[in-house]
């Protein structure tokens, strides 16, 4: 009965500590993927004026920008709200001003876009196409611009793919019929991105009062945060397999104690010291659980390996932004992993060792 108790114990473990290793490898990776991907396509900072209205001296604001140590590039950018017009539907969208040497500056009155790879399936848009935008001209009236799809892009977030348009500072200055395109907002790219909450404060310090800045933890610190919340919820929840299965542990040494009170009894005789009986058990109990950790930990990192090659976390985009998920085991996280396991291992451990070292054997010879 110890021994089947004892595989019990052993496997239960293991499955544990696998399941949290898992666990918490895809909410990092979820968390690593959303990080990448919005630092990809958005700006580290953004500086734009409080009222929302353009930067007239944006140049200038520029080049002294760009003099900081942690700045790597700032660019001139605007966004605004659209509809487009396809062959399919019309559909909502956000123009995304941004420089890109892919686009010739226009010589002629043809505008070229960018389409993101959803918005473009939504519409029945392909490359060389034509389509028709709407913009808000003075906030009141609307305008209707003709536009060629010059190329499809794909970001991975369902949420930028299936609503941005990107289009040049050219030809948006055609777009909405002026010489020159000034811009809303302007976007910093730094060198440290974990440093870019510093960086943010100096820019405040030197812009003053008439400018909002932001910096990408701040603008998506409720994401973070819910998916922070998110893996500490899982690590709780799932190490309770872990201690359930560490429970199998106190009654695999129960049953051995009493199977073995005799012998225990013997040993207490011949001048077994108490110390040296809690230790034999303590012993016995911690190899259980090491055992089951190892395996736990052997099967976790190739549930990781085998989940990332054959790529079996899918998602619904439209849910979830993201249409696949990787797994992302963590060294920090699998130290932690096993440090918990090996606790809960180490209390279940410390009732029966306590037990058998109190085992009388005066009495435990007489009954026999």
């Amino acid at each position: 009965m110890a021994r089947f108790t004892s595989l019990v114990a052993v496997i239960g473990i293991a499955a544990g500590v696998a399941s949290l290793i898992i666990a918490n490898a895809l909410a990092r990776g979820f968390s690593d993927e959303m990080q990448d991907k919005i630092l990809a396509n958005t700006a580290h900072i953004s500086v734009f004026s409080n009222d929302g209205a353009e930067i007239s001296a944006w140049q200038t604001i520029k080049r002294d920008l760009e003099k900081s140590e942690n700045i790597k590039e700032v660019s001139a950018t605007a966004y605004e709200n659209a509809v487009i017009i396809g062959s399919r539907t019309t559909n909502y969208a956000i123009l995304r001003v941004m420089p890109d040497s892919r686009f010739q500056i226009p010589d002629s009155s043809e505008i070229e876009i960018s389409l993101g790879k959803d918005l473009a399936e939504k519409i029945n848009l392909k490359i060389g196409d034509q389509a028709e935008i709407i913009t808000i001209e003075n906030e009141i009236e609307p305008k209707t611009s003709k536009v060629f799809i010059k190329e499809i892009f794909q970001t991975g977030l369902y949420e930028y793919d299936s609503t941005w348009i990107r289009i040049s500072p050219e030809n948006f200055s055609k777009l909405k019929a002026r010489e020159i395109f000034t811009p809303t907002i302007l976007s910093v790219s730094v060198k440290d991105i974990y440093a870019s909450d510093k960086t943010a404060q100096k820019i405040r310090q030197t812009l003053g009062e008439n400018y909002k800045i932001v910096d990408w933890q701040e603008a998506n610190k409720p994401l973070f945060a819910a998916l922070s919340l998110e893996r500490k919820v899982a690590l709780a929840i799932i190490s309770l397999i872990i201690f359930i299965a560490a429970l199998n542990i106190t009654t695999t040494l129960a049953l051995l104690i009493n199977e073995r009170k005799l012998d225990i009894a013997v040993l207490r005789t011949c001048g077994a010291k108490t110390k040296s009986l809690i230790f034999i058990f303590l012993l016995e109990g911690l190899f259980l659980g090491l055992a089951g950790i190892f395996f736990g930990v052997v099967s976790g990192l190739l549930g990781c390996v085998i989940g990332n090659y054959f790529k079996i976390i899918n998602l619904s985009a439209e849910v979830y932004s993201l249409n696949y998920i990787p797994l992302h085991p963590n060294l920090n996280g699998i130290l932690l992993i096993i440090f918990i396991a090996f606790f809960v291992c180490l209390a279940a451990t410390a009732y029966p060792a306590f037990k058998a070292s109190r085992i009388k054997p005066l009495e435990n010879l007489r009954t026999q």
